[in-house]
């Protein structure tokens, strides 16, 4: 019984001393309307500092602010004006990555501009078939990874290690289980820390799975995740902080 009123008694005292206390205050962040220039639906962001912020998606279509969003400039790549740009990399303001999709195979392409727009170079042409790739990231303007959904038990994933031109390393990737693929989600199926470590979170099969990479993708280990996965579900983002402390969220079926 005294061990009872002793309980209520700091259950009590513990709720009067919380509603004594003034509430914390939570800072909350200031959203701005923006004017893209453009109606086409933007799917990924890459800000490189407070001013230079890069965005692509649909119709071909980027947009790039160079002073912190108060004017944006929106154009379409030539020749892509039927692809979808589902990852974007911005490296200052005149050099950028996008990471392009279509029906085709050959829709799936990588280009680069080093003038901020004006022109852009294909670096990367998919010619493997079903290949679909989903998303890249870089360890520095020179240095990227991009991953694809497995084809025939194999990751097409491609690295470049100087910015102009991409090798497949399917033969470095752990072997992928049946239909095991990525969701695209906006390019954050992949992420790159450090100078060489990486991770690409999977879904799509029996297990979702962490591909991992201590060494810039020259080899691999996979991980399974207690997430669940189906053909319509398992890891959608992942992101990490440093080489031991990551987050990856899910995505449930349909």
């Amino acid at each position: 019984m005294l061990k009872s009123a002793l309980a209520v008694f700091l259950i009590v005292a513990s709720a009067t001393f919380t509603l004594g206390r003034e509430p914390e205050k939570v800072h909350q962040p200031k959203l701005t309307p923006q004017q893209s220039g453009t109606t086409q639906l933007l799917i990924s962001v890459s800000p490189v500092n407070s001013r230079v912020v890069w965005a692509a998606g649909t119709g071909g279509t980027y947009v790039v602010t160079t002073d912190g969003g108060e004017t944006w400039k929106a154009a379409v790549v030539p020749g892509a004006e039927n692809l979808q740009f589902r990852d974007v990399h911005g490296v200052s303001d005149k050099v950028a990555y996008l990471m392009s999709i279509g029906s085709n195979t050959t829709d799936f392409r990588i280009y680069k501009t080093v003038d901020g727009g004006a022109t852009w170079t294909i670096e990367f042409t998919n010619e493997t078939v079903n290949a679909f790739y989903d998303c890249f990231a870089f360890w520095t303007p020179r240095r990227g990874l991009t991953h694809s959904d497995s084809v025939n038990g194999v990751f097409p994933d491609v690295r470049t290690t100087e910015g102009s031109t991409w090798q497949s390393i399917a033969a470095h990737m752990p072997p992928a289980l049946a239909g095991e693929a990525s969701f695209a989600a906006s390019g954050t199926c992949i992420a790159t820390q450090g100078g060489s470590n990486a991770w690409i979170i999977t879904g799509g099969s029996t297990i979702a799975r962490i591909l991992a990479t201590a060494d810039g993708g020259d080899t691999w280990n996979a991980y399974d995740t207690p997430l669940v996965s189906s053909p319509s579900a398992g890891g959608v983002s992942v992101a990490f902080r440093d080489p031991r402390h990551g987050i990856s969220t899910p995505q449930k079926s349909c």
